[in-house]
């Protein structure tokens, strides 16, 4: 029998588990998650699972029924467009803050994050990719220096993994794309031109299929 989970959040750690199965294609769109069967395989309770798998609905990873049963999904077009829509509406306004101030000290920090983001994507790890995309878009935003916006944008986080996992599998992108596109956005910050910035942030949010 596996031995429980040591964390101080058993539910966090078995939301973690679930998330990166599901962004690394372990449980496919539109494979059952059962209740009993993690509960089992992890050792933990029922309610454990229920709380991680509530979590994983907000983020948009899969949908529970009213008989409860849960289903990895996949999101929409429409869906993708309005998450990435709003992120970039406040990115544009925190790189244009950003740039303000100048961007000389995020370059290095940025770049160190796309080489981990270049390691990840070659060993075919998106939950790792997508946790670099947060903090690389992350970095920008909290340079900003504005709390408010830096709040807003942390309540779109949630969502980032489905988006980037459905995304991808939409525009038929290879994870090894997504350092191209980050390194894209920071060569034109190198620049330090606010539109030629906000062209390009634009472009890495609703035009994922341009040319690299």
């Amino acid at each position: 029998m596996p031995e429980p989970l040591e964390h101080l959040s058993l539910p966090d750690t078995v939301h973690r588990l679930l998330r990166t199965r599901i962004l690394n294609n372990e449980l496919r769109a539109g494979s059952r998650v059962v209740e009993a069967t993690i509960a089992a395989e992890l050792n933990v309770s029922r309610s454990t699972v229920r709380l991680a798998l509530t979590r994983l609905q907000t983020e948009g990873l899969v949908e529970i029924s009213p008989r409860r049963h849960s289903v990895v999904t996949r999101l929409s077009h429409d869906e993708i467009q309005d998450a990435c829509y709003a992120r970039y509406v406040l990115e544009e306004g925190a790189v244009r803050a950003v740039l303000a101030r100048g961007a000389g000290g995020l370059l290095g920090p940025l770049t160190e994050i796309i080489d981990r983001m270049t390691h990840a994507a070659s060993a075919h790890d998106m939950a790792a990719v997508v946790d670099l995309d947060t903090e690389f878009h992350g970095t920008i935003v909290r340079a900003a220096g504005k709390a408010r916006l830096t709040s807003l944008w942390s309540t779109l986080d949630g969502q980032m993994g489905a988006v980037i996992r459905s995304s991808l599998e939409e525009q038929q992108l290879d994870l090894a794309d997504m350092p191209k596109l980050h390194q894209d956005l920071l060569d034109t910050l190198g620049v330090g031109d606010p539109e030629s910035v906000a062209d390009t942030l634009y472009r890495h949010y609703l035009r994922p299929d341009y040319e690299l």
